[in-house]
């Protein structure tokens, strides 16, 4: 049996069998049967969004004198939520603890959380005042870590934290009332973080969303995003991350709502200590003190988000082939840079505009000018950008320098020189396993390589291969 403070699980088999406690401490309320029962329909009907093959049905807890059915005969005295059961070293938080992960999940992921972000109805402006509810949550967060100094923070830490908050409430006021009225608050999964994912099959599924009180899921697509981000973060791994966001972003072009992520990604690590917080108030001895642990950790990292950064423009540039996306993804975590593909441009406005030819001259100004906006964007938000484009022509490469010149910041542009046979035998070996996303063929780079000469700018840093992502410290 697993035990959390508002459920138990048995298992059983193949099966695991969730079972709702008595309990009502305020944020959700399980004391009567009919609630117990409208909640456990509500967690299958919402759960059913993500990931259906976990999700299999509520049944009836029945008693016939002193034995208990599932959906048998006698009284009913409770419910249960029947679930497909896993393997809890398969969750995503032991994976990263343990090294087995692969890089694509993230992929997955993005993707699976782009098409149910999209798929959910906006909730119209007039009705939950979900500033007013972020805000609420976010001095509470801070609230409870007061109530815990020491030994999760000093006092000078929660001070800053509390002045942080506030900061970046009153300036992103404007954009988060916005938000509501442009249609991103949604009801989400409310509750996406790591320990709420798991493996099969090599499959990232994403499981155990909010059910039990709709505040809490009702919120801006990016706060939802935001929790898996910050819990990449917070297990060492932003380069997973990064990526996440930089493919959700590719799906859904949502850059505005980058201008609040910081913020939504220090309310996310409050959540995740004043939940370790009042885990430790229930422990007592070793286990208390990892629990308080945890819980300074993740403050700690809501404290990082406060601190901004001076972004950082990267540009790739290459022949197709060259392995401008592979050193892209070495660079988005040691960057904590947004990746932004050509490839993955020119089909969202192929998907618009299909009578345009995928590599034509028209296709191409409207890429690279897609790619520039969003640049832009990501730049004022306060996020480093890595551009993957082929940048062929010189007047491409020079707008890369106009933009970083626009928003005043650092640019650092790589060229991939890469031998002729070695982009061909490339091309020819993904188009055999079929799963990139360039659909550049071998005619496509006999034209590159006809027409185009390699630059010779001298702010051009000329790289031989993309094994390693260059040192960019001054």
């Amino acid at each position: 049996m697993i035990q959390t403070h508002i459920s138990w699980v048995f298992l059983s088999g193949d099966y695991a069998y969730k079972v709702k406690k008595p309990v009502n401490p305020g944020f959700l309320d399980f004391s009567t049967l009919e609630k117990r029962h409208h909640f456990c329909q509500q967690e299958l009907t919402l759960n059913r969004r993500l990931s259906p093959a976990i999700y299999l049905a509520v049944l009836p807890v029945c008693r016939d004198g002193d034995h208990y059915h599932l959906n048998g005969p006698g009284q009913v005295v409770d419910y249960c939520l029947k679930m497909r059961r896993f393997r809890q070293s398969d969750l995503l938080d032991r994976r990263l603890r343990s090294g087995c992960v692969n890089p694509y999940w993230m992929d997955q992921l993005a993707q699976q959380i782009a098409a149910f972000h999209q798929s959910q109805a906006a909730v119209p402006a007039t009705g939950m005042d979900h500033t007013a509810l972020l805000c609420r949550h976010i001095h509470a967060n801070i609230d409870i870590a007061d109530g815990h100094i020491p030994p999760v923070l000093d006092p000078d830490t929660i001070a800053r934290l509390s002045a942080c908050a506030d900061a970046a409430l009153q300036q992103r006021m404007p954009q988060l009332l916005d938000r509501q009225q442009q249609g991103h608050v949604r009801h989400c999964h409310g509750d996406l973080h790591l320990k709420n994912i798991t493996i099969i099959d090599d499959q990232a599924v994403v499981f155990d969303c909010i059910e039990f009180n709709d505040e809490f899921a009702t919120i801006d697509t990016m706060n939802d995003l935001a929790f898996l981000i910050m819990d990449c973060d917070a297990h060492q791994r932003s380069d997973l991350g990064m990526r996440l966001l930089s493919r959700y972003l590719e799906q859904t072009a949502d850059y505005p709502a980058l201008s609040l992520l910081p913020l939504y990604l220090f309310y996310r690590a409050g959540v995740r200590g004043k939940v370790a917080c009042l885990l430790a108030d229930a422990l007592s001895g070793a286990e208390q003190h990892a629990s308080l642990i945890e819980a300074s950790h993740y403050f700690t990292l809501a404290s990082r988000y406060c601190q901004a950064d001076t972004p950082h423009l990267f540009a790739i540039g290459g022949f197709s082939g060259s392995g401008k996306s592979h050193l892209a993804l070495l660079g988005c975590g040691r960057e904590r840079a947004i990746i932004i593909r050509s490839d993955a441009t020119r089909k969202r406005i192929a998907a618009n505009y299909p009578e345009l030819d995928l590599y034509g001259t028209d296709m191409t100004r409207h890429t690279y000018q897609r790619m520039y906006d969003a640049a832009h964007t990501a730049l004022m938000a306060g996020f480093s950008v890595i551009l993957d484009a082929a940048f062929l022509q010189p007047e491409e490469r020079l707008q890369v320098r106009a933009l970083a010149e626009t928003c005043q910041i650092p640019c650092t542009f790589f060229w991939l020189n890469i031998d002729p046979e070695l982009l061909r035998r490339r091309i020819c070996q993904r188009q055999l396993a079929g799963n990139d996303i360039s659909d550049a063929n071998l005619s496509v780079l006999e034209r590159q390589l006809a027409t185009c000469s390699p630059p010779r700018e001298p702010w051009l840093h000329h790289l031989s291969s993309s094994d390693h992502w260059p040192d960019t410290q001054p």
